[in-house]
């Protein structure tokens, strides 16, 4: 297991481990027992790597331009939530499990979740371990804020289990092992890569543009999936550290469960909550980066005056406002967007701002503002359904929210974009784009192409 300050157990962990006990007898059932302490900051793609290493299910997050990461390894307790409330569902099972947890810093109690972008009766077999949600609350987690960390142990107390095996179980959490210093490596891929054809994808989009002209829907997000093979196991750490070297400004994530590995780079906040201050961000809308300062320019002007687009965008941000006002009481919405600027991509962006006038946490806001019409479309039943009519895989957890949350609500939930599933010598690669009044097939494909850059570069393949 992953360890960063090895040690006995102290006379603080054991009186934790004591309370801990007692708590769960005087229940008569389970309890989380959650202990933090400061850590010297480390390289977090390592102790991630060595947790696959290990076999663990792990999870990673990294927003590079805050200097912010947290890497879990193993499951203390795994949170499965399934169906159209899954949302709440798993909301209500962290009130429960961190409202009984004993903690000598309950700030620190973190858990990792991803939810599919759709609840399905059934999942492609290669989906199957993520299911339609989990919150996990791992074992070991490690976070570095600005270059202050700490690591947090989590284990589940039985009722009437001994205090000298729950410090038994934390002293083999803090097991030290040797240091990993292997460099991370690329390997080849094959030459074979499956897509949705050319024409499949003309033909879907114009049967959209035929159903938005005729009123039955105003926008559809259709997503296409690329497979690639390599010829050996993908090292997901280098992916990983291709991600956070090249999209420095993206939120870039890793949630392996089952062996399978979940990872992207994606610019797309969904929401975060600190305290009473909620923010989101309005992403939809875009085009490629110029070849020079000046061509680059011209585009995003171009892009800004685009009728098309801008109608796009302002879906997004008119869905939004409608489900945060009514939990605020003041929120703050720019008169125009501006431009996001990606490696290979600019955007149309406008970022939103308010405050919370109730007891509202952030998985409750997940639900209220997933899917939004940058993934799903206008309105949302109808386009869901032009989706399912028309797209021929499993999105997964693809465009879903991952993020994570706290003991007291607050959290972040970023949309899973710009990403790929990672099973062994496998990777599967989304992309989509929206459909709306005069989209022409094959400037959306050239854009879903674009949107597929970051990951094929990750994987040394582009």
């Amino acid at each position: 297991m992953i360890v960063l300050q090895p040690g006995p157990v102290t006379d603080e962990l054991r009186a934790l481990a004591e309370a801990a006990c007692a708590e769960a007898a005087r229940r008569a059932e389970a309890v989380l027992l959650s202990y933090s302490q400061p850590a010297a900051p480390v390289d977090a793609l390592r102790l991630y790597r060595r947790a696959v290493h290990a076999g663990h299910d792990a999870a990673y997050w990294e927003q590079p331009w805050s200097e912010s990461v947290m890497v879990a390894a193993g499951s203390a307790r795994t949170l499965v939530s399934r169906g159209a409330r899954r949302f709440a569902d798993a909301a209500t099972a962290w009130r429960r499990l961190t409202g009984s947890a004993v903690s000598n810093r309950k700030d620190d109690l973190v858990a990792l979740a991803g939810f599919a972008f759709a609840a399905e009766a059934t999942r492609a077999a290669h989906w199957s371990a993520f299911g339609d949600g989990a919150l996990v609350v791992p074992e070991l987690l490690y976070r570095c804020d600005a270059g202050r960390a700490r690591v947090t142990l989590n284990v589940i107390v039985q009722a009437g289990q001994s205090a000298d095996s729950v410090c038994f179980r934390l002293a083999s959490l803090l097991d030290q092992p040797a240091d990993d210093t292997e460099p991370y490596a690329q390997v080849a891929f094959a030459s074979e890569r499956r897509s949705v054809a050319v024409g499949g994808w003309s033909d879907a989009v114009t049967a959209l543009t035929d159903a938005i002209e005729a009123g039955s829907v105003e926008k559809v997000v259709l997503a296409r999936e690329v497979a690639l093979h390599a010829h050996g196991d993908i090292d997901e750490a280098a992916a990983l550290a291709r991600l956070r070297e090249g999209y420095p400004n993206c939120t870039v994530f890793a949630f392996r469960r089952g062996g399978v590995c979940f990872m992207g780079a994606t610019p797309e906040r969904l929401v975060r909550v600190e305290g009473r201050t909620v923010h989101a961000t309005c992403l939809a809308g875009s085009a490629r980066r110029g070849t020079g300062p000046q061509d680059d320019a011209a585009i995003g002007a171009a892009l800004l005056a685009d009728g098309k687009e801008r109608r796009e965008h302002q879906l997004v941000v008119g869905m939004i406002a409608d489900a945060l006002m009514p939990l605020c009481s003041d929120i703050d919405i720019p008169s125009e967007p501006s431009l996001m600027l990606m490696p290979n991509v600019q955007h149309l962006f406008t970022p939103v701002e308010g405050t919370l006038s109730g007891d509202v946490g952030v998985l409750e806001l997940v639900e209220r503002l997933h899917p939004t019409p940058a993934v799903g479309g206008m309105p949302r039943a109808e386009a869901l359904r032009a989706i399912g009519e028309r797209e021929t895989f499993d999105r997964g957890w693809y465009a879903g929210p991952v993020g994570w949350v706290d003991a007291r609500g607050d959290g972040e939930f970023a949309v899973a974009l710009r990403s790929a599933l990672i099973v062994g010598s496998e990777a599967r690669l989304f992309a989509g784009c929206g459909i709306v009044a005069g989209s022409d097939p094959q400037r959306e494909y050239e854009e879903s192409t674009l949107k597929l850059r970051p990951m094929l570069w990750a994987l040394n393949q582009a």
